[in-house]
């Protein structure tokens, strides 16, 4: 700031009167010093010997020559500068100043100087040292509580910013006493770093009740209202609550972590359980539905060696037999698998279909893909028998030798996918028998029970009626798996 050029200029023409009084005459003052329309504004005066100090808190002071100033004033001369007593080579800069009176602006922490000497000789004859110190207000913090409030910091003058840690709630701020100056008003601003908000206010003792938010930081601004140039800085830093801590958020954080992987963990157990259960109930409907074939098989099979032997077969009958134990001991064996390969269904069907042959004279093959690998691929255990045993009771009991019986297996139209087709030549009667309609049936049931555990696969029935009858058996998404 550019210092005010100012103070009193000595007019020699106003003291003519007086040239015999002594100038060195300490007993009478040359200046006099006023700091008016400051509130707690104040005046300290000391002289020693030529020196005459003066210490005030107001920003301006007006600066009067005296009557006596005036009659030496021909005598006389002065010296007005700002002297900087922080620097470490007293810099000063002189000033102009007006006679009578003149005001001049005062920098907390910056000597203003007024040096009179004689015209002649330039002797020192005083000096004025007006000082208007640099004041910082010095301050305690309480905890406010229902019924006490106790100190918990004291906030002493300084340059540098403070940071202060304290506990959400409410404080209050006293203002300490000056021994110096008495009754400087001190004003302050509290602002939440976070939202920008503002809290102010002007007292001479202290200030109640202000609220500090948790887990905030706040910027709290200090000075004397009348000397806002020097403005003590805080921060105020209030602590979370136990709940809004890092470390309470990272162990919070890792308990719902650890609570969240157990009921994951606690739900997909139960889902696979749930599902394990389900598909114990499927595979027992399958083995169930396939333990009702099994004994409907053997009945026919006995019906078979029943009716050899009635009619005196019984070379016949022997090799049937022969061929039935065989039969019968493969299927005992698998009769828990609810999967077989295809290459050994295939084979169990040769020696039924050799047992049927045997009593209708028909003829038979069983033709297969080239580019299927029959022992590579799984299908329900005893799922073709019915429907050749239907095709040979229907087709061809009737036609003798006549009859033609064909079982191919080959890869389907879409990817992953192969056929079996049971083909006959002969002429089926739609209302059969009824063990027949029952062994279709419960190979519906077989089937449905197979799609539902075999999630992605599925097997397909279809009966073509023609001149023969014709089954197709289609096997989804199996030839991947």
């Amino acid at each position: 700031m550019k210092p005010i050029a100012l103070l009193v200029l000595f007019l020699s023409t106003s003291i003519s009167c007086v040239h015999g009084q002594h100038i060195k005459n300490k007993s009478h003052s040359y200046i006099r010093i006023e700091t008016p329309g400051l509130p707690g504004s104040q005046l300290q005066e000391k002289v020693q010997g030529g020196n005459v100090s003066i210490v005030t808190a107001g920003a301006w002071v007006e600066i009067h020559t005296t009557n006596y100033f005036k009659a030496v004033s021909d005598r006389i001369e002065y010296r007005a500068y700002y002297k900087n007593s922080d620097l470490q080579h007293n810099n000063s800069q002189d000033i102009t100043f007006r006679v009578d009176s003149q005001s001049v602006y005062l920098y907390p922490g910056v000597e203003f100087c007024i040096d009179l000497l004689e015209r002649k000789t330039g002797n020192l004859i005083t000096r004025y040292h007006i000082n208007r110190p640099k004041l910082i207000p010095e301050v305690k913090f309480y905890h406010q509580n229902e019924n006490s409030e106790s100190p918990f910091y004291n906030l002493s003058q300084t340059d540098s910013p403070e940071k202060l840690r304290m506990a959400p709630g409410r404080i209050s701020i006293g203002i300490s006493s000056r021994p110096d100056f008495n009754d400087l008003e001190v004003e302050y601003v509290l602002v939440n770093q976070k939202t920008r908000t503002r809290q102010s206010g002007i007292s001479k003792t202290r200030f109640d009740s202000l609220k500090l938010e948790a887990n905030t930081v706040y910027e709290l601004r200090l000075n004397y209202v009348v000397q806002k140039e020097s403005v003590g800085l805080s921060y105020l830093y209030v602590q979370p609550y136990w709940y809004q801590s890092p470390k309470t958020y990272i162990t919070l954080s890792f308990l719902l972590l650890i609570a969240g992987l157990a009921v994951l963990a606690l739900f997909f157990k139960n889902r696979l359980k749930s599902s394990e259960k389900k598909q114990q109930k499927l595979e027992d409907a399958a083995i169930r539905l396939q333990s009702l074939l099994n004994p409907h098989f053997t009945f026919n099979a006995l019906s078979t060696i029943q009716g050899l032997m009635n009619t005196d077969r019984i070379d016949e009958a022997n090799q049937y037999l022969q061929e039935f134990s065989e039969l019968l001991r493969n299927t005992l064996t698998k009769s828990q698998r609810i999967f077989t390969n295809l290459d050994q269904e295939l084979e169990m069907m040769r020696i039924y279909i050799r047992l049927e042959a045997l009593r209708f004279n028909f003829s038979w093959n069983i033709e297969i893909d080239a580019e299927l690998n029959p022992s590579e691929i799984e299908i329900p255990t005893l799922l073709l028998q019915p429907l050749i045993e239907n095709a040979i009771k229907h087709g061809l009991t009737r036609l003798g030798n006549q009859g033609k019986l064909l079982i191919t297996c080959k890869e389907g139209s879409k990817k992953n996918t192969f056929v079996i087709t049971v083909k006959d030549n002969g002429t089926w009667i739609e209302k059969g028998d009824k063990a027949d309609s029952y062994g279709l049936s419960l190979t519906a049931a077989r089937i449905a029970a197979i799609n539902n555990m075999k999630k992605g696969q599925k097997i397909f029935l279809k009966f073509h009626k023609q001149p023969g009858t014709e089954v197709v058996l289609t096997f989804h998404n199996w030839t991947n798996n």
